[in-house]
């Protein structure tokens, strides 16, 4: 039996994640809240509200004016920061963003289906991923698992970059 906690996310979660998943989650939360914020159980789950698991597509409470902004919005708090966190790492190791890689997020956001998710490349005809889901699925139990999906897009647009230079011979 699964118990409501008033924090859904909360500090201790957070204190047991690796370094680069606390990274990703604190990504997340500028992402959505424009700021940085305290660790704390309050800041995180007031901060990551929007990636709670829903009972409808996204929380009551954020639905706003536009309904399909909100769950634009929630998919690209995971997509958006797995691109930037992708972005970085291949600058890291010297690829220059515009030459090897140039990513373009595009998201069919939908509340009674699913949700498309694609990463293209603006200069050439590649697309990096193309993922779908229902938004009433996308939601989170803790901050591990949201840290695990940030990093699975991030590593999925790096490897397809490896790939397809590899394959170029560049």
């Amino acid at each position: 039996m699964k118990t409501e906690s008033e924090y859904p996310f909360t500090a201790d979660q957070f204190n047991a994640l690796t370094t680069e998943e606390r990274h990703a989650v604190l990504a997340v939360t500028e992402f959505l809240t424009g700021s940085t914020i305290e660790v704390s159980d309050g800041q995180l789950s007031e901060a990551l509200n929007l990636m709670r698991e829903p009972e409808g597509c996204v929380p009551s409470e954020e639905t706003g004016d536009d309904l399909l902004a909100s769950v634009r919005r929630k998919f690209a708090a995971v997509y958006q920061v797995g691109l930037k966190l992708a972005e970085a790492e291949l600058e890291e190791r010297g690829l220059t963003r515009h030459e090897r890689f140039n990513f373009c997020l595009v998201i069919d956001p939908s509340y009674e289906d699913a949700t498309h998710v694609v990463i293209l490349d603006y200069d050439r005809p590649v697309y990096y991923l193309h993922d779908w889901s229902k938004a009433w699925h996308v939601g989170f139990e803790n901050l591990a698992a949201l840290a695990a999906a940030v990093l699975s897009v991030k590593v999925a647009l790096v490897n397809k970059v490896d790939r397809l230079h590899a394959a170029r011979g560049s």
